[in-house]
């Protein structure tokens, strides 16, 4: 797969004819899975090349920097996933102020065009673009008609009792949630970050614990979880701790995972855990004894419910 990092600055290099979808694709769900898969089917069957442009950063981080959400996955975590897809070409739009400016025939002739040519674009029922969102799915198939380009529509999916939104997601992680949301993700939530020092707490109660910090994404709700952790090159089963650290009276949220039979250093290094299941809220116990009594237990049920991973 080829990974274009800026769609409208990297050196062109030539014009593939392309089945194309634009979008944000937060979180990469289950929805915009199927989505994808359709845009590659549809290339096959045209005989030409696929590709997924999508917006980043958020739209909204532009566009309504208040009310912008927390992003579920960063572009390096969309490439690193979509990689597993027959995909030809996955690239970045950077969404800036120019961009916000667009208008819908402009993006349409100017910005979607820039490195491929358009045999078909396939779009999601909620599609929008260009200034306001004034580009609406009547006007893209005006244009694309006199151009002789194709339009597919895909409606909205949506699983037995599950909701494939990035919006019900992020409502879903942050009450801890992390098996709920898998289910729309098709895979645990992950996050990704660096290991930081942090005041070594953890390790005086012989919990040691790397800290995530450079935290890009939505962070789960307070509580410790069981997870799988990714750190250079090799996984861990473990357990993950979010929130202030009531039994020592922090002001500051942490994130502290204690990855199971695993003592090195690894400070500095580039960590990802994926969230298995949420095993307790918060609690403040009378002293570093209590709560190192209630880690052995947590560490107890972890390594249950991840008896059935495999490193």
């Amino acid at each position: 797969m080829r990974i274009i990092n800026d769609w409208l600055t990297d050196p062109v290099k030539d014009r593939p004819k392309v089945v194309v979808t634009v979008g944000v694709f937060d979180g990469l769900h289950l929805g915009h899975q199927y989505l994808i898969r359709k845009v590659i089917e549809r290339a096959s069957q045209l005989g030409v090349e696929s590709l997924v442009l999508t917006f980043d950063p958020h739209p909204l981080s532009v566009l309504s920097p208040a009310s912008a959400p927390d992003i579920l996955t960063t572009f390096d975590q969309k490439s690193e996933f979509l990689s597993s897809f027959a995909l030809n070409h996955f690239a970045r739009l950077v969404f800036d102020e120019k961009l916000r400016d667009t208008s819908s025939e402009e993006f349409l002739s100017n910005v979607l065009t820039r490195m491929a040519e358009p045999v078909e674009i396939v779009i999601g029922a909620d599609f929008r673009f260009g200034r306001n969102a004034e580009g609406q799915e009547s006007f893209l198939r005006t244009w694309a008609r006199a151009r002789q380009i194709g339009v597919s529509r895909v409606e909205l999916q949506q699983g037995h009792d599950v909701v494939y939104s990035s919006s019900h997601i992020r409502s879903l992680l942050k009450v801890g949630l992390v098996e709920a949301a898998a289910a729309s993700l098709g895979r645990c939530y992950r996050l990704s970050g660096e290991v930081v020092y942090g005041a070594a707490r953890g390790r005086n109660l012989g919990f040691p614990t790397a800290n995530l910090g450079q935290i890009r994404q939505l962070i789960p709700g307070p509580g410790v979880y069981a997870v799988l952790a990714h750190l250079k090159g090799k996984s861990f089963k473990g357990m993950t701790s979010i929130g202030h650290n009531p039994t020592f009276g922090s002001s500051y949220l942490t994130v502290e995972t204690n990855l199971f039979d695993y003592s090195e250093d690894c400070y500095g290094e580039k960590l990802e855990v994926d969230f298995v299941r949420h095993l307790r809220g918060m609690m403040r116990f009378d002293g570093p004894a209590k709560l190192k009594e209630r880690l052995s237990a947590d560490e107890k049920v972890a390594r249950e419910i991840l008896a059935d991973h495999g490193k």
